[in-house]
């Protein structure tokens, strides 16, 4: 979810240097990945889903994967996220957990390259289109 950092959020379409001329500061949203992980092994435990069977779904070779995500080492790739909020019957939105506001947040405009760029755009797009669903 994208944060505003004023009263008044734009309207319409605009690009980044229009917000920046109002004053508007977009953060970059950040997962936080220990606590997704706990949250994704406690509602595993809650509908009562082991490993293997996860293993089994999501067609993984091994089972370390799984344990890397429920320790918070590692995140699962989109597909397994979907595949895994499909399987437990939750909204992806509800697995992740965002990562606390902290000063050192990077502000949209200037994140450096456009594979940073491309990637904020396409997750802002994924939560927009989980949220929908």
């Amino acid at each position: 979810m994208i944060k505003v950092g004023q009263k008044n959020h734009p309207q319409g379409r605009g690009g980044t240097e229009k917000r920046k001329e109002r004053g508007f500061m977009l953060i970059y949203p950040v997962i936080d990945v220990q606590e997704t992980g706990i949250r994704l092994k406690r509602s595993c435990e809650h509908r009562q889903v082991s490993v293997r069977e996860l293993q089994e779904f999501l067609g993984l070779s091994a089972l370390q994967s799984i344990y890397s995500w429920f320790q918070g080492r590692t995140l699962p790739s989109l597909d397994n996220f979907y595949a895994l909020s499909r399987y437990l019957g939750v909204c992806m939105e509800e697995l992740v957990v965002p990562r606390k506001c902290q000063s050192g947040e990077v502000p949209v405009w200037n994140a450096s390259g456009r594979m940073e760029r491309r990637q904020m755009a396409y997750y802002a797009f994924w939560l927009r289109a989980e949220a929908a669903a």
